[in-house]
């Protein structure tokens, strides 16, 4: 009878320490449930602030080019550019794939897409219809994305620094290009050339992505690039009061043709 007894008291230990050590898991776990409904909340907090942060806005800049003597150097010199600068897409695009590009493109570290214009480019400005090509996909792809769209010539020379300027576009933003026959005074904003409505270079203005794919506008390929411009701004302003000036006077992209 005695050992009886004494081994229902082990029972009975054994038993409250389980329950013991199992109400400690039960505390456990819950202060882990509390710490991940802490983190789930500041993770939403921060997802909150990168979305709204114009830091975070995706870049596309968008390059036409074509076979040429120079044509390796200046997709270098671009390329060293945009190399360092985050939440970007360079968006490429021939009328023929080559050889040289597809090469140069994949011995970078940008995320790139690279284009071609399916035998569709044949006449009139190319570079404008190969734009328009570039528009199309981030239509299908990036249309509900916000970001900044950039038309990078290769026969400009962009300083880094200005790609953090103009992530905050809004609607339209224009800086200088020096050398480029189109320039601009500010405060009021006034033109230098009479035509076409906003004569502003290639190489001096950034779009925001939504608002400029919203509009459905496009390059007219039988006019040059300056009017191309000219008619995506007229699409996204009533008058030149909308048009926000990044800078008036910086030098940030410079027209520089080689040949």
């Amino acid at each position: 009878y005695m050992l009886g007894s004494l081994h229902s008291m082990e029972m009975l230990e054994e038993k409250a320490k389980l329950t013991d050590k199992l109400n400690q898991a039960e505390l456990e776990l819950f202060e882990a449930e509390r710490q991940l409904v802490h983190c789930d909340s500041e993770l939403g907090h921060k997802m909150s602030a990168i979305i709204s942060d114009n830091s975070y806005k995706t870049l596309h800049i968008i390059t036409p080019t074509y076979t040429r003597e120079t044509q390796l150097a200046e997709l270098t010199l671009l390329a060293q550019a945009l190399a360092h600068i985050p939440y970007l897409q360079w968006i490429v695009l021939e009328v023929t794939k080559t050889k040289l590009v597809v090469d140069f493109l994949g011995e970078t570290n940008l995320q790139y897409k690279h284009l071609d214009s399916g035998g569709k480019v044949t006449s009139g400005n190319k570079c404008n219809a190969l734009r328009n090509i570039a528009l199309d996909y981030m239509t299908e792809n990036s249309a509900n994305s916000s970001g900044v769209v950039l038309f990078a010539n290769l026969d400009r020379t962009y300083s880094s620094e200005l790609f953090d300027k103009i992530r905050d576009i809004e609607k339209v933003g224009i800086w200088p290009t020096v050398f480029a026959k189109e320039q601009f005074t500010c405060n009021p904003l006034k033109f230098n050339e009479d035509s076409p409505k906003y004569p502003i270079n290639l190489g001096s203005v950034g779009f925001n992505s939504t608002a400029l794919l919203k509009t459905s506008r496009r390059f007219n390929v039988n006019v040059s690039d300056t009017e191309g411009i000219s008619s995506l701004v007229d699409g996204l302003v009533s008058s030149k009061d909308e048009i926000k000036v990044i800078s008036c006077d910086g030098q940030f992209v410079w027209y520089t043709p080689i040949f």
